[in-house]
């Protein structure tokens, strides 16, 4: 999207650094003694309206949630966080719908709307082969922190962040999210993933050091049990997130590659803003949370024995990183910022019939309450973390930290703790062109960068391979959109989004739920919300079968029973293997007297799902309904042997 320039009356000098700043990224030669990297020049009306800037460092931790941190803290295991804890500022960040990290972490460098800064999905398509490929930095409308800080004239470092490939020009360095999806297959990275490119040869070096430093005895540190034979057996996995083992020595590589990269900048330049994410915190919980204490019925001892101790291991290395960047800070008299996208449900609560990684699931283990903390010169002191703000306002906390102007499109104010935002306003969009860089792709590499978003539950393999002629959107980034303007508040222009991402794939099963749901709650098309939500249930929904029950039962209790049973009767037909549908179907016969039609649908659904008490339970019912005592009492007893905790159960038992 190109924007017109104010008009403004400058010297023909400032208007050659301008072009330079705004559209040709010419580096400035360096000299021999500068082992700096080469100088992006900032634009002299953002630069007049800085006064005096602090350095600040910025930790994103990507799904780190205060349910997972403060008991580790309160145990002893994160020393490190619990002190910035104490000599801090912080709280609760909620996040934005859909909580996606290509989206939410656009947007809280952006400090504008994803419908905005256009960034909308995992992937999208390449304009040039028309392949799909992961989402790259040429997709983003509005500047990044880093943008505004390079035309301010300020030195920055960004490492790891989604969506920064291509690796676009900075004053600085920018490492971007492509380096490390190369350790497996692919030897060479992707042009264009550092900038500057002089850099990418040390980004490598470090990539290829890590990944042969973390052997056996770096995972026998979270895996004591570990055998030579069985490490061995999962070191050259074409499908390392396919198994714990090779995910968790493919998690420890990257946090170490980014972490590596990131304190080398910081004692080598002494930026004025640093930028370093890290996924791991994340990706441990999509591998490792189905594991964690409490032992969940659905995990063998075994298998809770070999791994319930790998995320406190990796958040205790987690805090030992967090050490050396308070160090850091300390020494840089600079603000120290850490903050998740949203939280990840770790304990009470984690869902049990969901897969932590797969991709139409995945997303239900995050929580919408991620977290934030400042520390450091500036920062009003708040031990604990009491306060509570939104993603997007992390954009204008990080300027007020800096003491860079904000702007007054950005979401705001700056988060509680963090000092007010200079006076002075910058509308930096109006110095920012988005890269116009379209990459033919590498198809290698992108099949790697893709698989790795599908072992983690990102991006699901049936999606379509092709988009429209001249667009490189997907259907998933129309659905997304979706969500953004619903929860904006705007459910015309989401209805609209949802229906084109239905014009692209029409069986895309989120798209088609999110449209049926919205047409529900407005009252309106209610046969066709339905359908949608047919096809939704048809296509795979997660909980459709708890959706399609809920809005039965919401036409049953409005005196639309019959609409109640055409749903159901239909619900039935297109997935005859859910079991709740049965069960759902069963009861609803028996308040209508339908005992026998009942005990059929109970029998159905214990067929299908042999060990649910509630299968049995329902059955006894249904043969006391018909008389059937001996019947009823076998099934009352079976089901108490299933699940021995029903009082109910066995007060009909003592009636028999």
């Amino acid at each position: 999207m190109i924007r017109r320039r104010p008009a403004l009356a400058v010297s023909l000098a400032a208007l050659a650094l301008l072009a330079v700043a705004v559209g040709v990224w010419r580096l400035a030669p360096r000299t021999p003694a500068d082992s700096r990297p080469a100088l992006v020049p900032g634009v002299p009306e953002v630069a007049s309206k800085v006064g005096r800037v602090q350095p600040v460092i910025f930790v994103g931790l990507d799904g780190a949630d205060w349910q997972m941190l403060d008991p580790l803290m309160a145990a002893g295991a994160m020393p490190s966080l619990a002190a910035l804890v104490r000599e801090g500022a912080g709280g609760e960040l909620s996040t934005i719908e859909p909580p996606l990290s290509p989206l939410v972490w656009t947007t809280m460098m952006t400090g504008v709307s994803p419908v905005v800064h256009g960034i909308l999905d995992f992937t999208r398509f390449n304009p040039r082969s028309g392949t799909k490929e992961p989402i790259t930095s040429d997709e983003r409308r509005e500047p990044a922190v880093w943008n505004m800080a390079t035309a301010a004239g300020r030195r920055v470092g960004a490492l790891g962040l989604w969506a920064t490939y291509p690796a676009e020009p900075v004053n600085g360095l920018l490492v971007s999210d492509r380096l490390f999806s190369f350790l497996y297959e692919e030897k060479e990275p992707p042009p264009g993933v550092v900038f500057p490119a002089s850099e990418e040869a040390a980004a490598r070096q470090v990539l290829a050091s890590t990944e042969k430093e973390t052997g056996l005895s770096e995972m026998r540190a979270y895996l004591p049990w570990l055998t030579p034979e069985e490490y061995a057996g999962h070191l050259e996995s074409a499908d390392p997130y396919a198994h714990p083992i090779s995910a968790l020595r493919r998690i420890l590589v990257e946090t170490r590659v980014y972490d590596e990269l990131a304190r080398r900048f910081l004692e080598r330049q002494r930026p004025d803003l640093a930028i370093v994410y890290f996924q791991g915190t994340d990706s441990i919980g999509h591998v490792f949370a189905p594991y964690a204490p409490p032992r969940q019925a659905e995990v063998s001892q075994e298998d809770y024995d070999r791994y319930h101790t790998v995320p406190e291991a990796y958040f205790r290395h987690i805090d030992a990183m967090l050490g050396e960047y308070r160090r850091l800070a300390r020494e840089a008299g600079a603000a120290l910022m850490i903050a998740s996208d949203h939280g990840f449900t770790w304990k009470e609560g984690r869902p049990t019939r969901l897969s932590s990684v797969a991709v139409a699931t995945a997303a239900k283990w995050h929580r919408r309450q991620g977290i934030y903390l400042l520390w450091g010169t500036g920062v009003a002191a708040a031990p604990g973390h009491p306060h509570h703000g939104k993603a997007p306002q992390v954009c204008a906390t990080l300027l007020a930290l800096m003491g860079l102007p904000g702007a007054g499109y950005l979401a705001g104010p700056p988060l509680a703790g963090a000092p007010a935002a200079p006076a002075a306003t910058v509308d930096y969009r109006a110095y920012y062109r988005p890269s116009s860089v379209a990459l033919a792709g590498n198809p290698r590499a992108d099949a790697e960068a893709l698989a790795k978003l599908q072992a983690l539950g990102y991006v699901g393999t049936g999606e379509a391979a092709s988009g429209e002629a001249g667009s490189t959107r997907t259907a998933g980034s129309y659905n997304n959109a979706g969500l953004v303007l619903r929860d904006e508040g705007k459910p015309q222009e989401a209805a609209a989004a949802f229906e084109k991402a239905l014009q692209m794939d029409a069986n895309l099963a989120s798209a088609a739920w999110n449209l049926s749901d919205l047409l529900f709650a407005q009252n309106r098309e209610l046969d066709r919300s339905d359908e949608l939500l047919l096809r939704a249930f048809a296509h795979g929904l997660p909980d459709g079968a708890r959706f399609l029950i809920g809005r039965a039962i919401g036409y049953q209790r409005s005196g639309q029973v019959e609409r109640s049973l055409e749903l159901t009767a239909a619900a039935t037909a297109a997935r005859p293997d859910e079991p709740e549908l049965w069960l759902f179907q069963g009861r609803y016969r028996v308040e209508h007297g339908d005992c026998r039609g009942a005990l059929a649908d109970f029998q159905r659904a214990i067929r299908l799902q042999p060990a649910n008490a509630a299968g049995y339970a329902s059955a006894g019912l249904a043969q006391l309904c018909l008389g059937n005592r001996t019947g009823a009492r076998e099934s009352f007893e079976h089901a108490l042997r299933l699940d021995p905790n029903q009082p109910k159960l066995r007060d009909y038992l003592a009636q028999l």
